[in-house]
């Protein structure tokens, strides 16, 4: 069936009439006889039969164009950081189409996954099979974990868009990164922690003293009783003071599988966070400089990323039962 047309002048003033006059919108419509347009004509009023502008999809020229391919491959920036940028009349997503046009732009990305053995498969199939009815139960999880942030950037730089005409830009490169800085962390759907520094030599009593002094607070303030605390199989975590100071504060601590980071929603966290620490390349000279830059963009993560890494969780168990225990997507 043909759609019929928009309202003629005629039509609008006799509908205005009829709305002056007290009738209702179902009586107007009755006596126009063109119930769909009336009551879009009643509900928009002048903005009635006036298209609207579409912006998502709008071609772009060839200066813009070559503009995207400069932001993305000269200054790193993300497909809706070139979108705010330029201020393009376009979405991030087509911005990205634009980029996997060009014969000459690729994405280049390191994906690093655990190297897998027999016994950690069959753990982690365990786990997945164990965890697979957790549901909702996610939002009871602490999750946590430690990462080293080097001066220069992170370890594997990872994704960008590469021009491949031209040379991959030079990177300032010092012994051992520059230095670094260790963190611990720990997050759950409703919060997380604040952002802490650690040794890299950090022993049994150094990490229960930290949970002592960040974690306790944290369970206080955020969880109830139901609360789980996760943390990976390194030697400090699985000690026996370490087991002993969980147990005196009734802490319950999932069992959790060797070589599953894929599995911690805490990495995609991390990534987050590097991202934009490191945004356009960035690298810094001096400890305290970085420290701080990864606090102020560690407070700027926000709830609603926590809640969707932690709703996250069932699909990971589902992917990883699906693996047969081997390395998923995440």
């Amino acid at each position: 069936m043909a759609r019929k047309s928009f309202l003629a002048e005629m039509e609008k003033s006799k509908i205005d009439i009829l709305k002056r006059n007290s009738l209702s919108n179902v009586k107007i419509a009755k006596e126009v006889g063109r119930s769909e347009h009336v009551w879009n004509y009643l509900t928009l009023g002048a903005k009635y039969g006036v298209k609207s502008k579409t912006t998502g999809n709008q071609k772009l020229s060839l200066r813009a164009v070559r503009s995207i391919i400069h932001q993305a491959t000269q200054k790193k920036m993300s497909s809706s950081q070139i979108k705010v940028e330029l201020n393009l009349p376009v979405t991030g997503r087509r911005i990205q189409q634009v980029l996997s046009s060009i014969a000459n732009v690729k994405w280049k990305k390191s994906s690093k996954k655990p190297a897998l053995k027999p016994h950690h498969k069959h753990a982690r199939l365990k786990f997945a099979r164990k965890y697979m009815d957790m549901g909702k139960n996610w939002n009871d999880v602490v999750f946590s974990d430690d990462k080293k942030f080097n001066l220069d950037g992170p370890d594997g730089f990872s994704s960008y868009w590469h021009d491949l005409r031209y040379n991959e830009p030079p990177r300032l490169s010092r012994n051992f990164g520059g230095g670094s800085v260790m963190c611990w962390a720990a997050f759950s759907s409703r919060s997380k922690t604040p952002m802490c520094f650690i040794g890299t030599k950090t022993n049994s009593n150094m990490y229960t003293d930290l949970l002592e002094d960040v974690l306790i607070p944290f369970l206080d303030d955020n969880m109830d009783e139901n609360a789980i605390f996760q943390q990976d199989n390194s030697s400090i975590h699985i000690s026996t003071l370490t087991k002993s100071w969980f147990r005196a504060h009734n802490i319950n601590v999932l069992d959790w599988p060797a070589c599953s980071t894929d599995m911690n929603p805490i990495e995609n966290l991390w990534g987050i966070l590097a991202r934009r620490v490191y945004a356009n390349g960035r690298q810094f000279w001096n400890a305290e400089a970085h420290k701080q830059e990864i606090v102020n963009e560690w407070r700027k993560i926000y709830q609603d990323t926590l809640k969707t890494l932690i709703d996250s969780m069932p699909d990971r168990i589902f992917s990883l039962a699906t693996k047969n225990g081997g390395s998923t997507k995440y």
